[in-house]
């Protein structure tokens, strides 16, 4: 046998070691957490996942910004992930520094703080001051953090392969999901792609003509795979709402602003913010609507753009059947599925709440209604949707202490209304879409003798 071949079939062995290993791991941390009753089973699994490591860290931060998606104590449980887990010591980060930027740190920064202001599961942020007094915040990945999540990464993809084959949990394309957050994990390690990200959301906030959302500055010559250097700006947080209104800021306003830039991200320019949550959203005392953390950003082809388009102006006019086409259009609803019995299945279920007025209090309700219909007509969430729903649910989530009386419904019809008046040409482009798929049923239904 050939070396090269004998090496190739050691490592693949090793590999295939590598996951058993850490498959019997996860098993057994999951156990040992769940089988101690002195605790919430959230707080359980939160220790574990931290004690797991960043993979499972990042698990933990997607359900804590997930709501509507997950039990409200599951939500609040693992928001201590995102930016209070345990850090390493101040010395490897400087150590790191200057071993990604290549210089000495004296010489770019007057001062650099060993105490984090914050730790999360990819790195930590740290204060510091650049030699001209500017103040600044650097981010700086863990230490040996490809090593750690390579394996986690597999065991987690042999997981959701299990999860395909429950009807309950295929809805969500589980493997498609892992497959999406194995590339964006590996995309956050590259804090040079998301200085990029960075840049395109500054240079869109500015054509679009938005003054009222901000991204930090990134100073491009201190950046590097594993440091990324940007401005400090102070503000408060999104959830704290009392010292908005003691500033005299229109909550709701703000709630608004936040929708309207994510959906026109998504149907104008086919990019927006991926990881919305408390902890990358700031205020400043005007009302500025700030982002951080462009790790994980919504990336759309023109025509995955063009379908998310049409199924969010067809939910926001219940236009039932143009619901399902765009889900179709997608491939995410079987050919023999009937586009008018499943609108019409949609469309009973919700309907008594667009009757009322969907209010905060009811999401948790209507996700669940919406995915038990998904399940029945054996569709598949096309990973677009997943991503921008869980920022949508989000926002819509945080409208419960910025809102609570908003109806969410007639707030994104007032935002789409406007979005279609600033780009006419979308409007146009979204209606000959929803007239083609009619079409398409029509020729279909012809050619069939009515039927399907």
């Amino acid at each position: 046998m050939e070396p090269a071949v004998r090496d190739s079939g050691r490592r693949r062995h090793a590999a295939r070691g590598g996951i058993a290993r850490r498959t019997w791991t996860v098993g057994a941390t999951l156990a040992r957490s769940l089988a101690d009753p002195r605790e919430p089973v959230p707080r359980r699994v939160r220790r574990a996942f931290v004690e797991l490591g960043p993979t499972f860290v990042k698990v933990g931060q997607v359900i804590a910004s997930s709501p509507g998606l997950f039990p409200p104590e599951w939500t609040e449980e693992f928001g201590a992930l995102r930016d209070r887990v345990p850090p390493f010591p101040g010395a490897l980060a400087r150590r790191i520094v200057e071993e990604d930027l290549a210089r000495p740190l004296r010489s770019v920064f007057a001062s650099f703080d060993d105490e984090p202001l914050a730790a999360a599961s990819i790195g930590q942020v740290h204060a510091a001051t650049l030699l001209d007094g500017r103040e600044v915040v650097v981010k700086v990945q863990r230490p040996g953090l490809d090593d750690q999540v390579r394996d986690e990464l597999r065991a987690l993809l042999l997981v959701c392969e299990v999860l395909e084959h429950i009807p309950q949990t295929s809805v969500g394309s589980p493997r498609a999901l892992a497959e999406d957050f194995a590339r964006t994990l590996h995309e956050e390690m590259d804090f040079r792609l998301e200085a990029d990200n960075m840049r395109r959301m500054q240079r869109l906030l500015t054509e679009s003509g938005i003054t009222d959302c901000r991204v930090p500055l990134v100073h491009g010559e201190l950046v590097g795979r594993r440091v990324l250097t940007m401005e400090r700006i102070r503000g408060l947080r999104f959830t704290d709402v009392e010292g908005m209104r003691a500033r005299g800021i229109d909550t709701a306003r703000l709630l608004r602003l936040g929708v309207q830039t994510v959906v026109e991200g998504v149907i104008v320019h086919g990019f927006f913010h991926g990881d919305l949550h408390a902890g990358n959203i700031s205020v400043l005392d005007d009302g500025t609507f700030v982002l951080f953390d462009f790790g994980i950003v919504g990336r759309l082809t023109d025509s995955a753009r063009a379908r998310l388009a049409m199924y969010l102006m067809a939910v926001t006019t219940n236009d039932y059947p143009s619901m399902v086409r765009a889900l179709r259009a997608f491939g995410s609803v079987p050919v023999d599925v009937d586009v008018d019995d499943m609108a019409a299945t949609i469309q009973e279920l919700y309907e008594p709440f667009v009757r009322n007025g969907v209010i905060t209090a009811q999401l948790g309700e209507l996700m669940d209604t919406m995915i038990r219909s998904m399940v029945r007509y054996r569709v598949r969430i096309p990973r677009e949707l997943v991503l921008l729903s869980k920022q949508m649910l989000y926002l819509e989530g945080a409208a419960r202490t910025l809102a609570p009386n908003a109806d969410l419904l007639q707030e994104q019809q007032m935002i789409y209304g406007a979005l279609m008046a600033k780009y006419p040409d979308l409007a146009v482009e979204i209606m000959t879409a929803i007239e083609r798929g009619r079409a398409m049923d029509a020729a279909v239904a012809s050619r069939t003798g009515g039927a399907g």
